[in-house]
Formats: structure tokens, C-alpha cells, sequence
């Protein structure tokens, strides 16, 4: 994996699930300081080196406007602001439309998914903490990790508020 490390505090079912999909479909941002408050204690429990930045999955601007918000930036927002670390909203970018990631197969979400970020700024030396609100197959969060260790970021790792059973 592209990734050094996952940081997942809960596990992706109930009531963490319905938490998520409130947020992410109904647009309830309240839930997205209960996700940050989890990937900060969990954070903090295992006494890790902070990043220097953080940056959030990003989404396509015709996926914002469908939606209205950017969850994952939402969420390393206030992740953000409790650890004072520096996010990057426009470090990272899709360069395409991509089907919903939660309809496809394993194997369908990395063919989905790869090619489809391209960074805006420098990362270089950086150590990052890429910000989403579920992992699943790993497919997002590997290819934006290929992506950005490609580019010269000295870690990668990935901060989630929840992680699929294996």
C-alpha cells in the first residue's frame, strides 16, 4: 500500500454507519465534530508524530454543489483546528467525475479511482495525514497516498473516523 499507516478509531456499523450517512446524505454536520472529536482522541492515545498537513479527500466541484459540502474537509477541519495542524484544501484535486465508490466492487472502485488526483501545490518533505470519513476497500485513500508520496511526501498516512470489518 501506498498509505504508511490507517488511523480508524471505530469500526464502520451500526450506530457509526448511520452516523456517517447522516452526515455525508442529509447533510447533519453536527456528526462531523463527533467523527473529528474520535480521530483526535485516537490520535493523541498513540503518541504519534503530528503531520505537518492535512488533507482531505477532495471531491469533484459538481460533486460539492450536488452535495453542498466536502465531508472529509469538513471533518479535517476541525481535526485541524483541535491539533493545530495546517489543512490543505486545495492541495490535492480530482481530475475527473468518478462513479459513487459505495456501488462498485473492489475491484470496480480501483479501477474508479486510479488516475484521478493530481496536486495543485508541493508536497514535497512533507509528512501528511490524508482526512476521509470511512475507508473501505482502501481504493481512495491508496491511489491519493501513490499520488502524493509520488510527489515527494516524506509519509502518508490516513486518518478516518471509520473502517470496514475486515
Amino acid at each position: 500500500m501506498a498509505y504508511d499507516r490507517i488511523i480508524a478509531p471505530t469500526v464502520y456499523r451500526h450506530p457509526i454507519d448511520q452516523m456517517l450517512c447522516s452526515l455525508k446524505y442529509a447533510g447533519r454536520l453536527q456528526w462531523a465534530r463527533t467523527a473529528a472529536g474520535l480521530i483526535v482522541d485516537c490520535v493523541l492515545q498513540q503518541d504519534l508524530d503530528m503531520p505537518e498537513l492535512l488533507l482531505p479527500v477532495p471531491m469533484t466541484r459538481k460533486a460539492v454543489r450536488r452535495r453542498g459540502f466536502n465531508q472529509s474537509a469538513y471533518i479535517a477541519r476541525l481535526v485541524g483546528r483541535q491539533l493545530k495542524i495546517k489543512v490543505g484544501f486545495d492541495v490535492v484535486h480530482k481530475t475527473r467525475e468518478t462513479h459513487r465508490q459505495s456501488t462498485l466492487s473492489r475491484s470496480q472502485r480501483q479501477q474508479n479511482i486510479s488516475g484521478v488526483f493530481a496536486l495543485s501545490r508541493s508536497v514535497v518533505g512533507n509528512q501528511v495525514a490524508i482526512v476521509d470519513d470511512v475507508v473501505t476497500s482502501c481504493s481512495t485513500v491508496a491511489e491519493m497516498a501513490r499520488v502524493i508520496k509520488a510527489a515527494g511526501a516524506s509519509e502518508a498516512n490516513v486518518w478516518a473516523c471509520a473502517r470496514t470489518p475486515a
